[in-house]
């Protein structure tokens, strides 16, 4: 487990080395907001069509083979994104560090190691351990990566990040232990055929639970996507800022998220249940991107930011728990995944769709959106936990 704690926290951290210059850059290289967004999106539809099968490998073939191939895969990636001459192999860096996310497989060690009524502070580690390093990158990766918008460059913090992907690679080569005993792995009869996001969708939609959580998930994601992925052009359109101050800001916004997932959300669980502190998470999370809209200094904007950042890291810890006790030792890699991809899904259909909103509807418009998408999730959430209740209710013992 402090393992694969330290790979998480390389993970986060070469992830937020190339996000607070990668919009700017993109605009550098000829890209629209809207073509721009949709560039940080690509990482979304990676992770969208590899997620679930990263998953179901890992319960065939075990959680540590997977994590190194992943982290690899994104060392490349950063490789791409730091040398790319054009817009083009910009965004196919990005596709390919989607692809490559691994985050199903590590969400999976964690429900392996740890006991059911201990699951919420597991994946709360696991996520406070992303976020520590998302604190630590995107402030780096805002000093490395220009100035200003007009001198945003990937080269130093793409470089970095290649560095902190292979260290994780050969961390997880040689000091991680596999999770998964090969009595517990899945067989090859009892998979998926082909082992396809497809397929996988299919055999969880015949659960009605599952298909209230993957619709859940992708709503969510969608407006989550919408704030991510638009806030630096509309921070530069509303306070004129760069790089360094969109990295700065996102550090922040990792610190809450942290504190959330590593402390907060593992102590509450036990006392209020996963459900009333996830509804309660997306409640803050809308509120927050309406405070953004109305902020006339940065001081409430940070309101805005602390109050969405907590909401997000409530939110995301308290399912990824709920999901994973939904699923036997054998399928975890299965759900969680497919969970994710479907809430990857979400994040690669926002920031489409918030770049338009900026561009032909104002710049606020997108904050906004996602916060009216909250409120039906909010009501689908209640539904899903109180079925999940009756469930348990009528189960025998």
């Amino acid at each position: 487990m402090p393992i694969l704690l330290v790979t998480c926290v390389l993970s986060g951290l070469g992830f937020g080395l190339v996000l607070p210059g990668m919009p700017f850059v993109a605009e550098n290289l000829g890209a629209s907001a809207a073509l721009a967004t949709f560039i940080l999106g690509l990482y979304a539809w990676g992770q969208f069509f590899a997620t679930t099968l990263w998953g179901r490998l890992s319960d065939r073939f075990g959680r540590k083979p997977i994590l190194v191939i992943t982290n690899g895969g994104v060392a490349i990636a950063y490789l791409m994104m730091a040398f790319a001459p054009n817009v083009w192999v910009l965004a196919a860096g990005r596709a390919l560090s989607g692809l490559m996310g691994g985050l199903a497989p590590a969400m999976a060690y964690v429900a392996d190691v740890t006991p059911p009524e201990k699951r919420a502070q597991g994946m709360g580690w696991v996520g406070a351990a992303t976020s520590l390093g998302f604190v630590i990158g995107p402030a780096f990766g805002g000093m490395l990566g220009g100035e200003d918008a007009d001198s945003a460059s990937l080269l130093l913090p793409g470089l970095a990040a290649f560095a902190i992907a292979a260290s994780a690679m050969l961390a997880s080569i040689f000091l991680l232990p596999e999770s998964l005993p090969p009595e517990k792995r899945q067989q090859p009869a009892a998979a998926v055929a082909g082992g396809t996001a497809g397929s996988a969708f299919g055999e969880l939609l015949r659960r009605p639970l599952m298909r209230r959580l993957l619709l859940l998930g992708f709503a969510v994601y969608v407006a989550m996507a919408m704030f991510e992925t638009i806030f630096a052009f509309w921070t530069k359109a509303r306070f004129g800022w760069g790089p360094r101050e969109v990295g700065l800001t996102f550090t922040y916004l990792a610190v809450v998220v942290g504190l959330m997932q590593g402390v907060v959300v593992g102590r509450l669980a036990p006392r209020f249940g996963e459900g009333r502190i996830a509804i309660a998470g997306l409640a803050s999370y809308a509120a927050g991107l309406v405070v953004m809209t109305q902020s006339p200094s940065w001081g409430w904007l940070i309101a805005g930011v602390t109050l969405t950042a907590g909401g997000g890291g409530t939110f995301l810890t308290a399912m990824s728990s709920f999901v994973s006790r939904l699923a036997g030792a054998g399928e975890r890699g299965l759900v969680l995944g497919t969970y994710q991809s479907a809430s990857w899904g979400g994040r690669s259909v926002g920031p489409t769709l918030s770049g338009a909103l900026f561009n032909s509807v104002g710049i606020d418009s997108p904050l906004l959106a996602g916060a009216l998408i909250m409120l039906p999730c909010i009501g689908l959430l209640a539904t899903i936990m109180s079925r999940s209740a009756a469930i348990q209710a009528q189960q025998p013992g």
